[in-house]
């Protein structure tokens, strides 16, 4: 296995898994794949995973898309997302780097978005003394766009729209790039869950 060499590319990555609860999930996935736009990212979809890489925005554009092009009113649907720069481990997608934060998706996301999520996330800056502060002003950024982050054990908690929160994730990757050489951005977003009713009264 090769070692993590930070600062090889200025690169960034976002692996996306979708779980839609339903008997004909294998089709939203794939439809969804199709209607993104990727035309600025490099892009690969394998068993477990899509992966979109590129420059922050851009990923961050894909990644949204993806989710809000799999969005069914009446289907619980979850997301898992990694989002990392600073351990490319290949040049895959080095291409894409042209400086254009290019948002294809943009407003297809816009106009879809609008639904309800809810979401927990970690946040890991690397090789940085003052982590817990990086940490900080990345959580600070999520109250800034209307996502009423709440602290929980190991996560923070954000509720808004699908909209609010890619903006957000897109701010948040805007602040590590120029601050960071290494981060990783874990979230799971939830949309239409059964339990979370239960959950809010437990």
């Amino acid at each position: 296995m090769e070692a993590c060499q930070t600062g090889m590319i200025d690169i960034t990555g976002c692996r996306v898994s979708l779980y839609p609860m339903k008997d004909q999930f294998a089709t939203q996935i794939l439809t969804s794949i199709k209607e993104t736009d990727t035309s600025a990212v490099w892009k690969q979809t394998d068993l477990f995973s899509t992966l979109y890489r590129g420059e922050p925005a851009s990923v961050v554009d894909a990644a949204a898309a993806l989710m809000i092009n799999a969005y069914e009113a009446q289907t619980h649907l979850v997301g898992e997302f990694t989002f990392s720069k600073g351990c490319p481990g290949d040049h895959a997608g080095d291409s894409y780097l042209n400086g254009q934060q290019a948002k294809p998706n943009d407003a297809n996301n816009r106009e879809k978005g609008d639904f309800l999520v809810d979401c927990k996330y970690s946040f890991y800056a690397f090789g940085e003394n003052n982590y817990m502060e990086e940490i900080a002003a990345i959580v600070a950024l999520a109250a800034d766009h209307g996502l009423k982050p709440r602290s929980a054990h190991y996560v923070t908690l954000l509720s808004g729209t699908a909209s609010q929160l890619f903006s957000y994730f897109e701010a948040a990757l805007a602040y590590a790039h120029a601050h960071l050489s290494h981060y990783v951005l874990e979230a799971t977003i939830s949309v239409n869950s059964p339990s979370k009713e239960v959950a809010e009264h437990v």
